[in-house]
């Protein structure tokens, strides 16, 4: 039997890396050698454009042709005489850049030279906020380094300690959304129009696309809500702590699919007492749709209703999509592997969902071993399983993807976001069946 080549997990590091990328006007300098740099400065940019000054321009020598994170470059002498000088200099760089935060993490290797990080920074950097990571917890998860980085950058932001910012009726913080997802940008417009017709004003998506100053407002929202648990519930837990703001997770989940969606929509709109009708009518309008190329499809090819399905995915997104791949389409859950984010209440819930249709093994099915139609997940997991020669249509919902340049914005949350989806399970089954 062939090797099965599995995907590696990003980790805390990389979720300190994209908490910082993924905030507009930030400087992530990394304090290492260059090898940790290219992957993230590649995902950083091709996930998150910036376009800073002449492309043309030459960069910094830390840059190494890359116009994101910055790097020390860290070799052998550095880790036994100190790598001070280098970092010295890059920030120097680096405070008179513009920035609205400098962020310095640390690599697995650096934290071991014991570098004094945060005095580097108060003697080089002055008149903008900064922090330091100076271990990222590697062992962890990435949503544990994602929300300790976002926690870091909240308190450099934060005003003087003890003053609480006025409530601002009606607005809400969309937690643990970022750059690191497949359609971030998307996913945030679509939440960001269907919310605004609740009524409902989106003040601030921490790690998503906003600049510094925005993170600085984060406590005048009424409602913190928690989009995907695994990369926002420390946050929400910290924001209650710090600012008394309630925090509210979505019964079903992530507002994958028309029933997900129009749940959580009279969650957040019941909590703020706000009318979520306008919204919900966008939904039905888009169900209308949908129903017209299901209808011909079906009759057609009888499918999808009995399509087998995988997918590799956190928990939320696991038991969001498949209650509505399972429920509104008809199709039946193959194998469902979690990625690992430590606690999610949802891994609870998709086994009891799963158990409730008779289909509690798919959670422990191998999806080497598990033939399906269509199969939800990252582009690295779908290569390696057209590796072992399985047949299937492989549709992208998470990092790493495999490069396609993506001109026109698609989301997967919303009811737009619903259409795409079907699109894509229509357009997969009508390749894998002929």
């Amino acid at each position: 039997m062939k090797a099965f080549s599995g995907n590696i997990t990003p980790d805390s590091f990389s979720g300190a890396i994209f908490a910082v990328e993924g905030i507009l006007d930030a400087c992530t300098v990394l304090n290492g050698p260059t090898g940790c740099k290219f992957y993230h400065s590649a995902i950083a940019g091709s996930q998150f454009q910036r376009f800073e000054g002449d492309p043309l321009s030459p960069l910094s020598e830390f840059h190494f042709g890359m116009p994101r994170i910055p790097t020390t470059y860290l070799d052998g002498n550095d880790y036994v005489f100190s790598g001070r000088e280098k970092l010295e200099r890059l920030l120097r760089m680096a405070a008179g850049g513009g920035y609205g935060l400098i962020a310095v993490i640390n690599s697995p290797g650096a934290a071991l030279i014991g570098d004094d990080l945060t005095g580097f920074l108060k003697r080089t950097v002055r008149g903008t906020p900064c922090f330091t990571v100076e271990a990222a917890g590697f062992s962890d998860s990435f949503g544990a380094g994602y929300q300790r980085a976002l926690a870091g950058a909240i308190d450099a932001l934060r005003g003087p300690a003890g003053r609480c910012p006025e409530r601002r009726a009606r607005t809400v913080n969309l937690l643990g959304l970022g750059i690191y997802q497949r359609y971030h940008e998307g996913d945030r417009h679509a939440l960001e129009r269907l919310l605004r017709l609740c009524g409902v004003d989106v003040l601030s998506v921490p790690g998503a696309g906003d600049k510094a100053a925005s993170l600085a407002r984060l406590g005048q929202a009424a409602l913190n809500v928690v989009v995907y648990p695994e990369y926002g519930m420390d946050l929400a837990e910290k924001l209650r702590a710090d600012y008394g703001t309630p925090a509210l997770v979505a019964e079903e989940g992530p507002p994958l699919g028309f029933d997900g969606t129009e749940s959580f929509l009279r969650q957040v709109s019941a909590a703020l007492d706000m009318d979520p009708a306008p919204a919900l009518d966008c939904i039905e309008k888009a169900r209308a749709r949908a129903y017209g190329f299901l209808a011909r499809f079906t009759t057609l090819l009888g499918f999808p209703k009995g399509a087998l399905f995988s997918l590799k995915a956190e928990p939320s997104t696991a038991y969001a999509l498949t209650r509505w791949l399972s429920s509104y389409l008809g199709m039946i859950p193959q194998a469902i592997s979690l990625n690992d984010e430590g606690y999610s209440p949802f891994a609870p819930r998709l086994k009891t969902y799963l158990d409730s249709i008779n289909r509690g093994g798919a959670l422990t099915s191998p999806l080497i071993k598990s033939p399906c139609h269509l199969f939800f997940g990252d582009a690295n997991t779908i290569a390696a399983l057209r590796l072992e020669g399985q047949r299937f249509c492989g549709i992208e919902i998470a990092m790493p993807s495999i490069s396609y340049v993506d001109v026109t914005e698609k989301s997967l949350l919303g009811e737009q976001g619903a259409l795409f989806l079907l699109e894509q399970v229509l357009n997969g089954l009508r390749y894998v069946l002929t």
